[in-house]
């Protein structure tokens, strides 16, 4: 995924990725529209009719000895589809994105 190391990085951009048989589609955004879409799409898709509703989290921060600690990349992860969200370019965190983290159905499991 060359496109992640150009500085600014681009506004969206879609890979698909095969791996050990399997595909995978990741979803690269700077844009909130982009991460509301990419919600709605999952829930729609994947979550709405599950009986677990379970998204894998991961996230990235700045390095907190040169200065003050903020996030910097968010990955989000449903069946085969994942987003990498890059807070630290964004226009704004969406509203949308907030309630979806918070919501009380779904079960987050991060990694460590």
């Amino acid at each position: 995924m060359e496109h992640l190391a150009r500085y600014p990085a681009p506004r969206t951009r879609l890979y698909h990725l095969m791996a050990e048989g399997m595909a995978f589609k990741v979803t690269v955004a700077l844009r909130a529209r982009r991460v509301e879409k990419w919600i709605c799409g999952v829930k729609r898709d994947f979550l709405d009719a599950a009986m677990t509703k379970c998204v894998g989290l991961d996230s990235e921060f700045t390095d907190p000895r040169a200065g003050d600690q903020c996030a910097v990349v968010l990955q989000l992860s449903v069946a085969s589809e994942t987003l990498v969200f890059q807070i630290c370019y964004a226009d704004e965190v969406p509203q949308v994105l907030k309630e979806f983290l918070q919501d009380g159905n779904i079960r987050i499991c991060g990694a460590a």
